[in-house]
């Protein structure tokens, strides 16, 4: 009679020669330490939490406000960053002529997209910012305000006398921005903080 093949220990050798390969494919890995940069002049993005609360009372002061045009609010993209940079390069005296100063900058920061768009807001508002004593505030509004403004991103000087209960509420409840690596531009100093390198600990294929 013919010899029979038992189907179980094909598929048991079978198995054995997968573990194997299995195996002996991880044994010729190798071990590895990849680099991590961790660079402290990339955090930028630092926005201050509003409660909702008073993000809803800031924009019904504004949207009061906004009803009558003023030369000492700026109002959009184009126009509020243009004049922040340019109050930034008076401060940092790199301009002789004096420039009109916004105090507070107010961004409908959840109506614009994409969050490149404002990402920069807080870098900006430091550098504007005549001392640490005298910040520019920025002030995060709340979801859908853009449509009770009219515009996305509005500065105000604080030559507007109509809008003191404005300032006193955001100087009472909002903080500075605080943006670490630049704490020494007002005094010509900013220090330079080393990257911190790490490593992690992974593998890698062998080399076919």
């Amino acid at each position: 009679m013919p010899n029979k093949i038992t189907k179980p220990a094909v598929i048991k050798s079978s198995a054995k020669a997968t573990s194997s390969s299995i195996k002996a494919h991880e044994a010729k890995k190798r071990l590895v330490f990849r680099p991590i940069l961790e660079n402290p002049y990339t955090q930028s993005n630092v926005w201050l939490f509003i409660q909702p609360e008073l993000g809803s009372d800031i924009v019904a002061l504004l949207e009061s406000l906004l009803k009558n045009p003023s030369p000492e609010v700026y109002r959009g993209f184009n126009q509020t960053v243009e004049a922040l940079e340019i109050q930034a390069a008076y401060n940092r005296g790199k301009l002789k002529d004096s420039v009109p100063q916004i105090k507070y900058v107010f961004v409908c920061k959840f109506d614009i997209s994409p969050p490149i768009l404002t990402s920069m807001f807080p870098v900006l508002s430091v550098t504007a910012s005549k001392s640490a004593d005298d910040m520019v505030k920025l002030v995060q509004l709340p979801r859908g305000s853009i449509e009770k403004l009219g515009d996305g991103i509005i500065g105000l000087t604080l030559n507007l006398k109509r809008a003191k209960s404005l300032y006193d509420l955001v100087d009472e409840k909002v903080k500075d921005v605080d943006v670490p690596w630049l704490n020494g531009i007002f005094d010509k100093d900013v220090p330079f903080e080393v990257p911190n390198i790490k490593h992690i600990q992974t593998s890698v294929g062998a080399k076919k």
